[in-house]
């Protein structure tokens, strides 16, 4: 018997997403070792993982990525820089630490769904540049 816990992902329709609450990430960066491999920061969420459920990052090459960590989080990555795009397109998954001044507060890997339409749904929660 294991010992490891299975989680469910959550669903990746773009209907699933789409009704989803979302709010833009007001602070993330994404760094990129020698080996391809990617660790995103983000600001700490006060938010604990949700039990049963593993986080997921959704993708489609665009400028746009989604993060859902739990039922209650949902973010928008706004503008994924284009050096990482080609990187981030090719992974399944990635690292995230959560910062709060300036040390990690938890760490954690997440999957990486490709799935199209994602620059569609973010455009609807992004706010537009004035």
């Amino acid at each position: 018997m294991s010992d490891m816990k299975e989680f469910k992902t959550y669903a990746s329709g773009e209907d699933a997403l789409k009704k989803r609450p979302m709010k833009v990430a007001g602070y993330y960066d994404i760094l990129e070792n020698e080996d391809g491999e990617l660790l995103f920061t983000i600001k700490c969420l006060d938010s604990p993982m949700s039990d049963g459920h593993a986080p997921v990052l959704y993708y489609d090459g665009g400028p746009h990525a989604i993060f859902v960590k739990n039922d209650d989080v949902t973010l928008i990555c706004d503008f994924v820089h284009p050096g990482v795009r080609g990187s981030l397109g090719k992974v399944d998954e990635v690292l995230f630490a959560e910062l709060k001044d300036g040390d990690i507060t938890e760490e954690y890997m997440v999957d990486v769904r490709h799935v199209p339409g994602i620059e569609e749904i973010a455009n609807e929660h992004v706010p537009p540049l004035k």
